[in-house]
């Protein structure tokens, strides 16, 4: 047999295997279910919720100035400022005429804070001093008069761009008090309120627009540059824990939450509540703690939020003695939650932790739900609670995907 031949008979034999694995799955299920006819159960678990409240983190996120966005507002005790920095821009020595209304700032709008009976208002500073990466210590600012610009009522997901404005007597000093090596600027927010907009390491950062002639020129120039770097300050007022249910990315505000697993819940196949030692040895497929958030402002058209759970190894923790970040463990293979808040839920996948927790690997202390986007947006969600003023279609609880053990003993 040549081994043309001999490689068609192997395929052909490798076909039947396939066939005949294939034939030992239902077609709604291609992976199987071990040759056994158990099957999957789903459970909603609201009485294993058993204790929850916010607390403020015992450590800051640090800003590390290669954050996407920029924030800046007088917002809720929190108070933000943009930092921008451009180079390469004209020296004042060869600025003799401008054309003003072609210099500005530009900044890509992302988000605002709720309308209120003022407009909102930006401004633009010159930074009397040095880029520092230390920027609590860049305070020497000089309001650029003329540059107060008002922020639209609306900002799409898409963006908004607005233009502050540069004079040109501005631009012809503006190396005086400064750093000669580049322009650096502040964004602030003229009252209260906030706005978020995109950073250096976006493709649609902030712009600085020049044009201008120098003495010897006969037409304008035009000069246009990305900010070379930029980054924001934050200083926030950290609420105290509480029993409200909240999530607050400038406060540093997340959530503990407690799960007593309900065993009566779990059965097998014909409607059997699993002994002890099945429940320890079933598969928990996915886990998921559903959220119904109350009204708001920020997490909706489209803001995205992002959630992380952590396994707590403390006892005793309660309103009066809050987890630290010492108290904190990571289960293996734990997702990150992302999406953007449907109707008026979201989910919190925990699949990880109860499945460690029913196994008997880890003990059920509670959970810490934190957001990934701790003081990198003025994001804020208050969640309802299990408590006995809480609709009842609005309690949270917790959404098992579980798998019985096929072999009983």
């Amino acid at each position: 047999m040549d081994s043309f031949k001999k490689h068609m008979l192997r395929l052909g034999v490798f076909s039947l295997c396939l066939l005949a694995v294939m034939g030992c799955t239902k077609k709604n299920n291609l992976t199987g279910n071990n040759w056994s006819n158990i099957h999957s159960n789903t459970v909603d678990d609201a009485i294993g919720l058993v204790d929850g409240f916010s607390f403020p983190s015992d450590t800051l996120r640090t800003i590390s100035g290669s954050e996407t966005k920029l924030i800046t507002g007088n917002y809720q005790g929190n108070q933000a400022v943009a930092f921008l920095r451009f180079t390469d821009i004209p020296r004042q020595a060869t600025i003799s005429v401008t054309e003003d209304d072609s210099c500005y700032v530009r900044l890509m709008l992302v988000k605002r804070s709720p309308i209120s009976r003022n407009p909102l208002k930006l401004r633009l500073y010159k930074v009397n001093g040095v880029w520092n990466d230390t920027l609590s210590v860049m305070n020497n600012l000089e309001y650029l008069d003329g540059s107060e610009t008002a922020v639209p009522d609306s900002v799409s997901i898409f963006g908004k761009e607005v233009y502050l404005k540069v004079r040109g007597e501005q631009l012809k000093t503006w190396e005086a008090n400064a750093d000669s090596t580049g322009f650096n600027l502040a964004v602030k927010v003229a009252d209260d309120g906030y706005v978020e907009f995109r950073a250096a390491e976006s493709s649609v950062g902030a712009k600085i627009n020049i044009k201008y002639k120098d003495s010897d020129d006969t037409s304008f120039q035009v000069v246009s540059k990305s900010a070379v770097t930029d980054s924001y300050t934050l200083t926030e007022v950290q609420d105290a824990a509480s029993a409200v249910w909240k999530i607050d990315n400038a406060k540093a505000t997340r959530m503990y939450l407690k799960w007593t697993p309900t065993n009566s819940l779990f059965t097998d196949d014909e409607g059997n509540q699993l002994s002890t030692q099945e429940i320890k040895r079933l598969t928990v497929n996915r886990a998921t703690i559903v959220l119904h958030a109350k009204p708001g402002h920020y997490y909706t058209g489209g803001s995205s939020f992002s959630i992380f759970p952590f396994n707590l190894k403390r006892e005793n923790i309660s309103l009066a003695s809050p987890p630290v970040v010492a108290d904190y463990q990571i289960i293996n293979y734990t997702p990150y939650s992302t999406g953007s808040v449907t109707g008026d839920s979201l989910e919190v996948d925990v699949t990880p932790l109860v499945q460690a927790y029913v196994s008997g690997e880890k003990l059920p202390l509670g959970m810490a739900i934190q957001s990934t986007q701790e003081r990198q947006n003025f994001g804020s969600i208050e969640f309802y609670d299990f408590s006995a003023s809480t609709p009842v279609g609005k309690k949270p609880y917790l959404r098992i995907s579980y798998t019985p053990p096929y072999l009983k003993k």
